[in-house]
């Protein structure tokens, strides 16, 4: 693809001989370039991906974790209401206790 694009743009730029070999030597020089920036960025996405991955674990990690505490919170909702039901009973309870006192004063 780099060969056809600068084969186009010499085409279309250059007037002579000597303007063609100009830019053909611009043109090889922003390919080295890019071979340079292209090996440091290689070389820093290596330590871009380890920490990427390391992040991941420890998303896991806490992923884990909440859902543990989610867990846990579902048995304590479980036993509220249990504890919530019971008093429930004994309050009703206590009620009708309550009615049948008022009843044997009347």
């Amino acid at each position: 693809f780099a060969l056809y694009v600068s084969t186009v743009y010499n085409s279309a730029i250059a007037t002579s001989d000597t303007d063609i070999i100009v830019n053909s030597v611009v043109v090889l020089f922003v390919m080295e370039i890019d071979e340079y920036i292209f090996s440091a960025l290689d070389a820093i996405s290596e330590k871009l991906t380890k920490h990427a991955s390391d992040s991941e674990d420890r998303s896991a990690d806490e992923k884990a974790r909440n859902e543990s505490s989610i867990t846990e919170m579902k048995e304590e909702i479980a036993c509220q209401k249990t504890q919530i039901e019971s008093q429930q009973e004994e309050l009703g309870i206590l009620r009708s206790q309550q009615e049948e006192l008022m009843l044997q004063r009347d």
